[in-house]
């Protein structure tokens, strides 16, 4: 019964990290979260071994809609996955005096690295009944979304507060 539990509980982490900003690393000098969609990549990626199989059964069996099935099958979820699946990070650093904000596509890597002082908290950027985590800075940097998809989990106020409460013990920590 334990082990079938602790499978669960495991299952259930997999697929919160899928869909909501994750605390990787919660320490006094430094705070890590991090957002991979890895059920919706997964899936993806299922799907364009599938239509690929299925278009090259078809290419080997004579019939010359499998050169379609390829095509349009395994292209339309690459391009899906190209486009859509993104992986982003923040690295909250208070022995550097930085955060660093992370993207990573299948294509592009951006990276930009901001003085933590500059940082006045985390919110929540709501849009209808749903929402996803900003940083508003001190200066007139806008606002940066540490995500792009706005959810209804409930991790995204978690991971907003754990940021926070960072926030306040770093600079407590500065101050005295």
């Amino acid at each position: 019964m334990g082990k079938a539990l602790r499978n669960i509980w495991t299952a259930r982490a997999a697929c919160r990290y899928g869909r909501a900003m994750t605390i990787v690393r919660n320490l006094p000098g430094q705070l890590i979260l991090a957002h991979a969609p890895w059920l919706l990549g997964g899936g993806l990626i299922v799907c364009i071994i599938a239509c690929a199989a299925a278009g090259l059964a078809l290419l080997f069996s004579g019939q010359m809609s499998g050169l379609l099935t390829v095509l349009i099958g395994a292209a339309i979820p690459l391009g899906i996955f190209a486009l859509a699946i993104k992986r982003d990070q923040v690295i909250f650093d208070a022995g550097a005096g930085t955060v660093t904000l992370q993207r990573r596509t299948l294509f592009r890597y951006d990276c930009a690295v901001h003085p933590l002082h500059r940082v006045r908290r985390a919110e929540l950027e709501d849009m209808s009944d749903t929402a996803r985590p900003i940083l508003p800075f001190h200066d007139h940097t806008p606002p940066y979304p540490l995500v792009e998809a706005y959810s209804t989990s409930a991790a995204y106020r978690r991971a907003t507060d754990t940021i926070n409460d960072w926030l306040r013990g770093a600079r407590r920590k500065a101050a005295a």
